[in-house]
């Protein structure tokens, strides 16, 4: 099955500074950022949906 391991971006993108913008010259770590993202989707620390989630969006049946 698919799990947040899956959850990656091109090698480009995480070794390879930002070329402009506000964040010219950084790169970013993955693993800092998946944690954020997952909890602004409304998911667990494993990439996973929450039960709130899965209610708000009336997906009840997929529970566990």
């Amino acid at each position: 099955g698919i799990d947040s391991s899956h959850d990656t971006l091109p090698k480009r993108l995480l070794k390879e500074p930002i070329p402009e913008g506000p964040s010219k010259g950084c790169v970013h770590k993955l693993s800092e950022l998946l944690p954020e993202y997952y909890a602004v989707r409304g998911w667990d620390k494993n990439g996973i949906p929450t039960e709130d989630t899965l209610k708000k969006l009336g997906l009840e049946e997929y529970i566990k």
